[in-house]
């Protein structure tokens, strides 16, 4: 239980991603890219969180035309399970 948080560089610097775990369970996802591109990796910040939230893990599709965004997110989330795994 807990928060995790990582970081991986998106298309316009570094995304962080930070989940909230309860005995196991996901039950928040937050995700900061305040260097990516308002129009297309900002605006996906909040689908992606949405996809993550859904699937439980970091095992998302992402949001098209936003792909280093999507990679750098599912890279940040997938850290974060890991560590909240140990």
């Amino acid at each position: 239980s807990g928060d995790f948080s990582s970081t991986a560089v998106g298309y316009g610097g570094d995304v962080t991603v930070t989940i909230t775990m309860d005995n196991g369970a996901l039950k928040d996802v937050a995700i900061e890219g305040k260097d990516e591109t308002p129009a297309v990796g900002g605006a996906a910040l909040d689908t992606l969180k949405q996809q993550i939230l859904d699937a439980g893990s970091a095992e998302i599709d992402g949001v098209s035309g936003a792909t280093f965004t999507s990679n750098a997110v599912k890279e940040a989330a997938g850290a974060a399970f890991a560590d909240a795994a140990k």
